[in-house]
């Protein structure tokens, strides 16, 4: 599951001088970042809707879920978290790694920066506008 480590600054979008850091498994497999519920309670983040999830052994569960911003050396994004209950694991998933324009590298063991991917763009040139 979890291919290492890693620290995300979590806060409040309503109050942003209540962040606080998480240390959490990085893992791609999971779609949603999972947060303690207690810990971003306390920081006045409340659920926005309720989602159905299943779990890798194929179980349906329900769990809150709500906005907040994050940071991540530098970069920040924000994203939509599950409020993780008592024994649910903590993870950063794969929407917060693309919010934040991030990807992990397994073999060095950290985040690194990536490039987005663009479906329809005009390209720009200073002198001639798109094309």
């Amino acid at each position: 599951m979890g291919l290492f480590q890693t620290k995300l600054a979590v806060w409040n979008p309503t109050a942003p001088s209540r962040a606080e850091e998480f240390e959490l498994w990085v893992d791609t497999g999971a779609a949603y970042s999972w947060l303690s519920r207690r810990r971003l309670e306390s920081m006045g983040v409340v659920a926005s809707d309720r989602m159905e999830l299943r779990t890798i052994e194929g179980k349906l569960i329900q769990r809150d879920v709500a906005p907040v911003f994050l940071r991540h050396n530098g970069r920040t994004g924000g994203d939509t978290v599950v409020l993780a209950e008592e024994g649910d694991l903590e993870v950063m998933g794969a929407h917060t790694l693309e919010s934040l324009g991030l990807a992990a590298d397994p073999v060095q063991k950290k985040l690194v920066r990536t490039v987005g991917m663009a479906l329809a763009a005009p390209v720009l040139d200073s002198r001639q506008g798109a094309r």
